[in-house]
């Protein structure tokens, strides 16, 4: 799969997520409609300023983006060697993530990895539970509203 091929549709995934629409990332981003428009529909990648000013209007940080581009993308190659193997992929449910939960991570490794198998499996391991402790903290902190503005501490 070719390096952000499914960036349009992560920032689709992304403004959906945070229920905005089109124009108004766009508005709030400084950059045109139809921009951003051919940035979400894959048309046109964005130069990274672009593609900062977006996130920005989108309130995501750098490490939620490449890790929910890393789901998209994760996401995109299961459908397609499920859909090599029944014959057709759907290419419409390339944004779906298993089970439902937009930060669902599928296993990593697949066999592919220069490091050894055992390594590879620590790494993913490693990682894995990275990525759920982010998640925690990222509900506690932006989920779940505090009554006590000191609760955050």
């Amino acid at each position: 799969m070719a390096m952000f091929a499914n960036l349009g549709r992560t920032l689709s995934l992304l403004r959906e997520l945070r229920g905005k629409s089109q124009a108004r990332v766009a508005r709030e981003a400084g950059i045109g409609k139809s921009q951003l428009s051919k940035y979400e529909n894959g048309k046109e990648l964005p130069k990274l300023d672009s593609l900062e000013k977006v996130l920005n209007a989108l309130k995501v940080g750098y490490f939620e983006f490449y890790y929910t581009l890393h789901l998209v993308d994760r996401r995109a190659a299961d459908l397609d060697r499920a859909g090599e193997r029944e014959g057709a992929a759907n290419p419409a449910n390339a944004i779906g993530l298993a089970s439902g939960d937009p930060l669902y991570m599928p296993p990593l490794y697949d066999g592919n990895s220069v490091l050894a198998g055992t390594t590879d499996q620590a790494f993913s391991q490693v990682f894995t539970d990275l990525l759920l402790l982010y998640r925690r903290i990222f509900e506690q902190r932006v989920l779940t509203a505090p009554e006590r503005p000191e609760a955050l501490g």
